[in-house]
Order: C-alpha cells, then structure tokens, then sequence
C-alpha cells in the first residue's frame, strides 16, 4: 500500500512520458540523414520540433541546440520531482538533477584552468538547478581557495577542498572533477538509504551498474593517460558500485598495455569488453550503456510502483539527449556513418 501510494500518480506521469522517447525506428532515420541539415529536417518531425522550430541553415548554433536540449531534460527532471509525494523520492531526483549543476561547474572549473578569454554564459546553462552560483566571478577568481568560498554553503565547496592540495601540487583538474563526482555518487547512495526496503534494493542495483561503467572508464583512463599510483587511484574509485576498489585496481596495476588493461576489469557481467577492447576501444562505453540498459529494462517491466521506474526513464531521458547532441556534432563535421556506434547508443 505505501509503494502504491508513493508511486500512482508519478507512475501514470512517467509511464506517459516514457511514451515520448523515439522509437529505435525513427533513430534509425536520424542516424541514415545525409548531413545536419537533413538531420534537423528529420527531428523537426519527431516531440523536439519545438526545440527545433525556428533551426535554418542561417541560423544554426550548436552550442544554443545542446543547450536547449539539456534544459528541455530538467524540465522533465523537475516534472517528475514534482509528481512525487514523498521527501525521500523527491530529493532522489533533484539529486540526480544536480548533475547538470555539476556539469556545468566543471566547465567553469576548465575555463578558470585554462585562462582563456571566453563569454562564460555561452557555455553554460544558464538554468538554476539548486544554487544561484556566480560561474563568472569563478572563472574570473584568482585562486582555487577563492572558487572554494564562492562556493561556500554549496554541496560543492567540501568536495573541491579535499581535492585542494591535490591540484596545487598536480596542476592537474582531474582531482577537482573526481572529487565532485564522488561527491555527486554518495549524496545519492545517501538518498537511496532512506527508501523503503524494496526501493532501495532497485535503486541500488541500477546505481551499481551505473558506477560501474563510470568505474571501469575511469580506471582506463587513469592507468593509460594519468599514470597514477596504486594509492592514488584506490581513493578515487567511484563509490556505490559492485565492484571491489582493491581487488580490481591490483589486478589493473600489475598489468601493462590497454589490452592487458582491459582484462583485468573484464568480470562478471563485464566479461565481453574484453573483446571489445580488441576490436575497438570506443565500442567500451557502448556495450557499459548496454548493461545498465538491461537493468533499467528489467525495473519498467518489474513492479511499476517502485523508484525504478522514476530511475529508467530519467537513464534513458538522459541517454537520448547525449544521443541527439552527439549526432548534431557528428553530421555537422561530416563523420561517416560507420563511425557513429562509438558515439551514439540506442
């Protein structure tokens, strides 16, 4: 009776919502287009026709497109925040939410790095998702200690201090980011503690599933492009997932080359990105998607009165809007289609 009650209205919203995801048919058709303009054509004719409305060959901005894309996301987010009845559900979402927020941070954080003389508000949102945060005041500060009280009653400004040192002493923005994802990885499993029993069973399994693959990522790019320590990178490992951090980064440790590299993450459920990784690297991301696509699948088809239909369709919400964005960019710099399954998973 509580599931039914926490879960009936926002259930019939999401179900309903679920409806307006494309069709893998009607993908098929963007993914077949000639070029971005004929790309565009073919979109206008599915729900983001109005995002897409006033889009001409004379006034194409992709900067402006991803933009209202990502908008057009928190807006389902906050639809769906606002069918939940439930404190502990709701926060859940506007969690999840705060990814955009972190995000957004992040691209702040790389033009402050970078120094580069830029309109800050072009490359960012320019929605509020939990804070009124002033981004130019942080790409224009002068120090990382003074983004650090810009951020101040922020839930961002204790993950950037504990990565403070690190990146004074590295230069290097891969602490601040990490932090801030780790941050963002255990306010929701912080959430998901608070659910029922049967909610956080499927929160829990989708969750893992998701750092996982996030994991796995990480633990490639570290040991190829960063080089870090042992010690290093166990207290960066992503937490929430099934994975064990020691075990899985001595084995990564004490192998040498990507092939290698692969293998010793390649368990379980992961087994096939081993031989992913001898076809093509950037199949890895695709086949990861693939898993967690599978559980969010098994939660809509479960009992629909659970968190895990709220959870699916925000995934797959999220996924189709990374999927659009990187096809815009593709079609618009000329890649062949034959190129695009390490970009696009449907």
């Amino acid at each position: 009776m509580h599931q039914l009650a926490t879960y009936a209205f926002a259930n019939a919203k999401v179900r309903a919502m679920l409806s307006y995801l494309i069709e893998p048919a009607t993908f098929a058709v963007l993914l077949d287009s000639k070029n971005i303009y004929e790309l565009i054509d073919a979109i206008k004719k599915t729900r983001y026709q109005e995002i897409f409305a006033d889009v001409s060959p004379d006034s194409l901005d992709l900067l402006s497109l991803e933009r209202r894309l990502l908008l057009n996301d928190i807006a389902m987010y906050k639809k769906v925040h606002d069918s939940l009845p439930r404190k502990a559900e709701r926060e859940f979402v506007a969690t999840l939410m705060q990814r955009y927020e972190v995000e957004d941070l992040k691209v702040v954080l790389r033009l402050w790095h970078s120094k580069e003389p830029v309109k800050v508000e072009d490359y960012l949102l320019g929605e509020k998702i939990k804070y009124d945060i002033d981004y130019k005041k942080i790409a224009s500060a002068e120090t990382i200690e003074e983004i650090i009280i810009l951020l101040d009653k922020t839930d961002y400004k204790e993950p950037l201090l504990a990565a403070r040192d690190r990146f004074k002493s590295t230069k290097s923005l891969f602490y601040l980011e990490a932090s801030l994802d780790m941050d963002y990885y255990k306010r929701l499993i912080t959430c998901i503690k608070a659910f029922s029993s049967v909610d956080r069973r499927v929160a829990s399994k989708i969750l893992a599933i998701e750092v996982d693959g996030e994991n796995i990522q990480w633990l490639i790019k570290m040991r190829k492009y960063y080089g870090l320590a042992l010690s290093d990178m166990l207290e960066w490992f992503m937490p929430g997932g099934s994975m064990k951090a020691d075990s899985a980064l001595r084995n990564l440790y004490t192998t040498d080359g990507i092939a290698k590299i692969i293998e010793s993450v390649a368990l379980g459920p992961y087994l096939p990105v081993k031989d992913l990784a001898e076809e093509n690297i950037h199949l890895i991301e695709s086949f990861l998607y693939e898993v967690l696509l599978k559980e969010v699948r098994k939660a809509l088809g479960g009992n629909p009165f659970t968190i895990g239909t709220i959870f699916g369709y925000l995934i797959l919400k999220r996924r189709e809007t990374k999927n659009i964005i990187s096809l815009l960019y593709a079609k618009a710099y000329g890649m062949k289609k034959e190129d695009l399954p390490r970009l696009i998973n449907v």
